[in-house]
């Protein structure tokens, strides 16, 4: 009975534990779903509102709309930063999955240079994005505002293919080579049978990883703020630069977390195996 106490108190304390952290998580997410909803005058309260009792979409008609803000200048609305950060993440994420694609083959298939390729890729994704900031920044000045939605989706499709390449390289290592082999003895070519037979086998994971890489590129705000233009401006700059309004801040905020969390609940299966780098088959 003593043995069963001393589990039973564990128990709790985990439990306790479990639901401190996933509240601390949660906090942020509730606190700004539940603003996104507050009248604009219950941002200058000294107290806090948790739950308005006022409840408005207000905010989120603001987002759609150009008016003149309390600084007197015109906000513009947020139409063009929620189209561009659609196209920029969608086009970046479609190049990098083919790429990385073609790069997961190679080295799960070909053992395309060795142990080293594989490795100079994973340590140039380690690159922290303000390390790369300033010098694409520059380039971008140099090259002039129109340049700014290029080469942000160049930069992004060759900061995110080392993430697909290993993601990838883990899904198709889970597949028997035999399964090509066997295509092959068909008549089928090489890379007829990876396209054929190995995509379709690890769809769930390919989903897993177009996703996952979509969150990255929805979601990156260093370097897209150091090419941001006046009239060009992703999601992540746009909230940051409406901070004399955090009315829109929070109903935009919501507007672009929508994605995030629904892809994570989507793909949050296969991440554990997509990072496994193929140290676990099977």
């Amino acid at each position: 009975m003593h043995n069963l106490g001393i589990k039973q108190k564990f128990s709790i304390i985990n439990g306790v534990a479990l639901f401190l952290a996933i509240s601390f998580a949660l906090f942020p997410i509730f606190w700004m779903l539940s603003s996104s909803f507050k009248p604009h005058p219950e941002f200058n309260l000294p107290e806090p509102v948790w739950i308005t009792s006022n409840p408005t979409f207000d905010n989120f008609i603001a987002i759609f709309m150009s008016n003149e803000n309390q600084l007197g200048m015109m906000d513009t609305s947020s139409w063009r930063s929620i189209i561009s950060s659609i196209v920029v993440a969608t086009v970046a994420t479609a190049i990098s999955i083919s790429i990385g694609f073609l790069a997961a083959v190679g080295i799960a298939r070909y053992r395309v240079g060795g142990n080293i390729i594989p490795l100079q890729i994973l340590m140039f994704r380690m690159v922290p994005p303000i390390a790369v900031a300033i010098p694409f920044g520059i380039i971008g000045h140099i090259l002039g505002g129109a340049s700014a939605p290029v080469l942000l989706i160049v930069i992004y499709i060759v900061y995110t293919i080392p993430l697909s390449t290993w993601m990838l390289k883990s899904f198709i290592e889970q597949i028997p080579p035999e399964i090509e082999d066997a295509a092959l003895m068909d008549g089928m070519s090489r890379w007829k049978a990876h396209f054929k037979i190995t995509l379709p086998l690890i769809k769930g994971g390919l989903a897993a990883t177009t996703m996952f890489i979509f969150i990255v590129n929805w979601s990156e705000g260093t370097i897209a703020m150091s090419l941001a233009t006046g009239q060009w401006v992703t999601i992540p700059v746009d909230i940051a630069q409406r901070h004399y309004a955090p009315h829109i801040q929070v109903a935009l905020g919501v507007i672009g977390a929508t994605p995030l969390i629904i892809g994570g609940l989507l793909i949050h299966k296969h991440l554990s195996r997509g990072f496994t780098f193929g140290a676990i088959k099977g």
